[in-house]
């Protein structure tokens, strides 16, 4: 069950996972700030300190992460579209501190016997910010995520 990710072209990542919650748990798990609390942490050493969600379209979401060295970035973004249980569309950058180009980011929960594959399709503006998101590790970090979620909606 662990992350797997896919390069498309020069633009896209397409990041697969299976949890082992149902689509409507691990869709809210993406949406409820206190569910994100618990599975948003990222790399080793850093802390999630502050999260702000709007789930609506339109709405807004910020999370500001803290680490080793005084280091600290935010990620903040709009949801354009969202399909509670199945789908959500949103744009994200990273705030490192410059804001990075915008990540168009569809995310599909699919059931899938008692649990659900989860589909992230991001869409980059350019190879060379791909490459940055892979540079920065992105594997590593999401999948260190992605197994806080899998304890935080099996629990």
């Amino acid at each position: 069950m662990t992350l797997e990710l896919t390069l498309v072209g020069d633009t896209q990542i397409i990041a697969t996972r299976q949890f082992a919650a149902p689509p409507s748990l691990v869709y809210r798990a993406h949406i409820d700030p206190q569910i994100i609390r618990k599975w948003m942490v990222g790399s080793d050493g850093w802390t999630i300190d502050t999260i702000s969600v709007d789930a609506r379209v339109g709405g807004e979401f910020t999370y500001r992460y803290n680490g080793p060295d005084n280091d600290s970035f935010a990620i903040t973004g709009t949801f354009m579209e969202l399909d509670p249980g199945q789908r959500i569309l949103h744009i994200e950058r990273m705030l490192m501190p410059d804001p990075t180009p915008d990540n168009r980011i569809e995310t599909v929960f699919d059931a899938q016997g008692s649990g659900t594959l989860m589909t992230m399709t991001m869409t980059l503006p350019d190879a060379e910010t791909r490459q940055m998101l892979m540079d920065m590790g992105i594997q590593t970090g999401m999948e260190g995520s992605y197994a806080g979620l899998d304890d935080a909606v099996s629990g």
